[in-house]
């Protein structure tokens, strides 16, 4: 099948596909992408697979928010609908900003693009993992520390079904230092509703 050589006629307006018209809605999808992943890490007894699924959908929403803002910021540059903001000298420094305020911006997109092209994807996260961690109150870290394997890690978070809970864990392989994805996410959604904020995308 051949690649369309001009633009399609409703290009401007992917809300007939979406119903999402600004990257401030955009934004809004975004956040109900986290609040599945929050239901699925607070509900008890915790899903794994619910927890690990939400936190992929989350970061492969990011991406896309990545996109649809830099696409509509351009546009409306290239029109005249928008003035440059003031944290932009111009429209090439976009991924620079993101970048720069968005601190998990590297390992969403890494998770991302590995989810969707299905082979791993570390650029500009060298040696990235994202794992399934367990998670666990303070008066139980002894039992869980004397976990032997998976099978009696598996057998421990059962047996505490009630109080303990699955979390994405992030870090860079060889280091041991990791950020629970609830941490690492939240940030996320934060620091993008200050981006859109400050590129005049943030609906009241």
């Amino acid at each position: 099948m051949s690649r369309r050589t001009k633009a399609h006629e409703w290009e401007m307006h992917p809300e007939l596909l979406t119903s999402i018209r600004s990257p401030w809605e955009k934004y809004r999808k975004v956040d109900w992408n986290f609040a599945r992943y929050e239901d699925a890490v607070f509900t008890r007894p915790c899903d794994p697979e619910a927890v690990v699924y939400s936190a992929l959908d989350f970061c492969v929403a990011v991406v896309a928010l990545r996109d649809w803002t830099r696409k509509t910021l351009t546009r409306d540059l290239r029109t005249g609908g928008k003035a440059l903001p003031s944290v932009l000298a111009s429209v090439s420094e976009f991924p620079a900003l993101v970048a720069q305020r968005v601190r998990w911006q590297a390992a969403i997109e890494a998770i991302a693009n590995t989810t969707k092209h299905a082979e791993y994807r570390d650029t500009g996260w060298p040696m990235g993992l994202a794992r399934p961690s367990s998670f666990y109150p303070p008066f139980l870290q002894a039992e869980h520390e004397a976990c032997k394997d998976g099978l009696e890690l598996f057998a421990f978070m059962h047996k505490y079904k009630d109080v303990t809970w699955w979390d994405i864990s992030l870090r860079q392989h060889p280091s041991e230092e990791a950020e629970p994805g609830y941490v690492a996410f939240g940030d996320v959604l934060d620091q993008w509703a200050g981006i859109l904020k400050d590129l005049g995308y943030q609906d009241d």
